[in-house]
């Protein structure tokens, strides 16, 4: 008899569907999948129930310390996006327990995502919107205000899957690459160039500047008050990866004093954190806000979700090794 396994979903909004595309998808180890959906994502929700789980599926909420010791029997973690901030590494790699992630299977809707920011801010897009609505016909206060992506220089931060699909959709367009990634020696796959650059110079030099590492100890901040001085006046910062890599306060501040000309944010904070409430970016009209909604196309949540995510634990649930381990 075929051994069942226990698999704890932490997301419910965004995973809710996920025993009847097994169903659907897997109907050859279906039997052998017991998904257990908790009350919450609350920490202590996740704590009562894990003990006898074997494998986690996360996408946004954390999976903290106390929620890897509590599980018992867990050996396998299945993060189901690229970032994986909200899993405590550490702990997991302390356990034994494989953690891994979705692979760069959204770099297709995040990077359009974040050329779709940059469009908006060189069009001053929403300035014309809404005036419009205003019943104005505001063309007098764009001439001269509006800019093309053409012959304007990209620099990336992170040129990882959605850093170079960044790059690749930034190529269409006509504009010149620059890329800050110490972890990256070869860019040949690109296929037209991009040049590696220190990240004072991809600052002090992008017309715009794109961020995609991931979150952690040496990207936490990494964007602050000295590197955004470094920016040019007529410089925009698109940020579609991680609150937490740019200094918000920081920001706030060159934003306020027209410092730089614009921003577009579809984070805040870490993984599944929220703008604040009071925060002075939404008094700014020099600034786009998304609520990181970059990859939750209908396209990529079924890619990330059914076919990556949920394919690899299939694959451990039939006694393979996991695909895009990252401990």
């Amino acid at each position: 008899m075929s051994r069942k396994y226990k698999v704890l979903v932490s997301d419910y909004m965004l995973l809710h569907s996920l025993p009847e595309e097994t169903k659907k998808r897997y109907p050859d180890v279906v039997n052998q999948i017991d998904f257990i959906f908790p009350k919450s994502d609350e920490e202590h929700e996740l704590v009562d129930v894990v003990e006898d789980v074997d494998i986690i599926m996360s996408a946004r909420f954390p999976i903290t310390h106390r929620v890897i010791e509590k599980g018992k029997k867990l050996f396998f973690i299945q993060q189901c996006s690229d970032g994986y901030d909200n899993v405590d590494i550490e702990a997991a790699k302390s356990k034994g327990i494989k953690v891994s992630n979705a692979g760069g299977a959204g770099a297709i809707p995040v990077s359009e995502h974040a050329i779709m920011m940059m469009l908006v801010l060189a069009k001053n897009s929403i300035q014309a919107y809404q005036g419009i609505k205003r019943g104005e016909w505001p063309i007098g206060k764009l001439v001269n205000k509006v800019c093309e992506l053409h012959g304007k220089t990209l620099g990336i931060v992170g040129l990882g899957k959605i850093g170079a699909q960044t790059a690749r959709l930034a190529n269409c367009f006509g504009m010149k690459i620059l890329y800050f990634d110490p972890y990256r020696n070869d860019n040949s796959e690109l296929g037209f160039p991009a040049s590696s650059v220190s990240l004072s110079e991809l600052m002090s030099t992008s017309d715009f500047i794109s961020i995609h590492c991931v979150l952690n100890n040496e990207t936490k901040y990494l964007i602050g008050k000295t590197e955004m001085e470094m920016m040019k006046n007529t410089a925009y910062l698109v940020n579609t990866s991680r609150g937490e890599i740019v200094d918000e306060e920081a920001l706030l501040h060159v934003l306020e004093q027209r410092r730089i000309a614009g921003a577009g944010l579809d984070v805040f904070g870490m993984h599944a954190d929220s703008i604040k409430q009071d925060s002075k970016l939404l008094e700014l009209d020099n600034v786009i806000l998304t609520p990181h909604s970059a990859a939750v196309t209908a396209e990529n949540l079924s890619r990330v979700f059914f076919k990556v995510s949920l394919g690899n634990v299939v694959d451990v649930v039939k006694g393979k090794q996991p695909q895009n381990i990252i401990n």
